[in-house]
């Protein structure tokens, strides 16, 4: 959610509360303003009733006097001299419809005589009254809600304008390409401070960028000597005549020695893609690359008896770097051969959007998505994740998704160009 419309909601939250509560307690408070009106003008009547019964001391002209309703109603006993008001309904034949009243009941004396007394006092103006308030307050209401809106976002605009500025130029920064735009002054001290703590933060990220950036070419480049020369070495001691237990140490360090090479490699590619040093693209043939890296693993699959199923549904021609394609490739079906298992099988199916390889092979023990982390280990076999490392470094490198899953024995990787 934006922060404009955030800040939006709950405006409009707390003001739509305010003018409820505002609106209920305006229209309580008119609502008991015009009882008090009306009631007070049924009493002026009623005492006015009063003089005209002790001057005439007749009820003949009283309903001429009267200029609302009146009921005068006859009764055996006398009842209590009291006043009772209450809100009740009458039929009016002007209108042919039932109308909301106000009535005031009492009892009179008169020619020796008890008589119950209704007068009544319309509210339909009143209710009128109190309608269009009512009205007017949610037309208010509405108008201000929208005037907030409009002017929210106006000075929203401005006021955050700085920000803004300086979220684009965070936007816009690459660790491969670190030369960025200042951060612009703002007359919000809150803004200039967040855009200090900014320029110290990415100024030290670029500092332990370099820093990792020039060990690992030093590592890749420096290592490779001492290696190849411990390799000649090791490959010399093989023409000596050697003893079994010689000849093991000798083997262990010769297989230790390519795999360390192996890896010093993958660190360097891996530090070349970081650093987007691939520059050249070309449209990829993804089904003669896959066919072309089968050729080189069919005998390892025939020595292991592993099965081969491929399914070709389309040829897809993906853009990307010839040699990063060939590693993509040749690591996917690298892992899933030799992370297989004796009498296995693997199926590689290819359409236009998507690529996916299956294979047979023991529980990682690991959630998937670790294994394409750097030096992962799955289960307890011990093998090195980094060749999966690059897998998702390339595949992200060129904006395409990967996903790994493994259900009852298969593993599956699935890549959608």
């Amino acid at each position: 959610m934006k922060l404009l419309t955030k800040t939006t909601l709950y405006f409009v939250t707390v003001s739509l509360v305010v003018f409820f509560a505002g609106g209920i307690g305006l229209y309580k408070i008119m609502q008991n303003l015009v009882e008090h009106e009306v009631d007070a003008d049924l009493y002026s009547r009623i005492h006015y009733f009063y003089n005209n019964i002790r001057q005439l001391d007749s009820l003949e002209n009283v309903a001429f006097i009267a200029t609302e309703p009146i009921d005068i109603e006859k009764v055996n006993q006398p009842e209590p001299a009291t006043f009772r008001l209450k809100d009740t309904i009458l039929y009016n034949r002007s209108v042919k419809a039932y109308m909301p009243y106000r009535q005031l009941s009492t009892t009179v004396k008169s020619d020796g005589c008890f008589y119950r007394v209704r007068i009544y006092k319309s509210l339909i103006t009143s209710n009128y009254l109190i309608e269009k308030i009512a009205l007017i307050i949610t037309l208010m209401l509405i108008l201000f809600l929208v005037l907030a809106y409009v002017l929210n976002r106006h000075f929203f605009g401005k006021v955050w304008a700085d920000f803004f500025d300086t979220l684009h130029t965070m936007q816009e920064f690459r660790l491969d390409n670190p030369q960025k735009e200042p951060f612009q002054p703002s007359e919000i001290i809150e803004f200039n401070q967040l855009n200090e703590e900014l320029t110290r933060m990415t100024d030290k990220i670029v500092q332990d960028y370099e820093a990792v950036k020039e060990f690992t070419g030093n590592l890749s480049h420096e290592v490779q000597t001492p290696m190849a020369v411990i390799k000649n070495k090791t490959e010399l001691l093989f023409q000596e005549s050697l003893n079994k237990k010689q000849y093991e140490l000798a083997g262990s360090i010769y297989s230790a020695t390519n795999r360390l090479s192996g890896i010093v490699r993958s660190l360097g590619l891996i530090a070349r893609i970081d650093k987007n040093q691939f520059f050249n693209k070309t449209d990829i043939d993804v089904k003669a690359l896959i066919q072309k890296q089968i050729e080189n693993f069919e005998g390892l699959m025939a020595s292991r008896n592993i099965t081969l199923q491929t399914s070709f549904a389309g040829e897809p021609k993906v853009v990307m770097d010839k040699d990063l394609a060939g590693i993509l490739v040749t690591n996917l079906i690298k892992n899933a051969v030799l992370h297989n298992v004796e009498n296995g099988f693997v199926r590689i199916r290819l359409t236009l959007e998507e690529m996916v390889i299956e294979n047979s092979g023991n529980d990682p023990h690991v959630p998937t998505g670790e294994l394409f982390e750097q030096f992962s280990r799955a289960s307890d076999k011990g093998f090195m994740g980094i060749g999966l490392s690059i897998v998702k470094k390339i595949v992200v490198h060129y904006n395409m998704h990967i996903q790994y899953k493994y259900h009852e024995g298969v593993h599956q990787i699935e890549i959608r160009f």
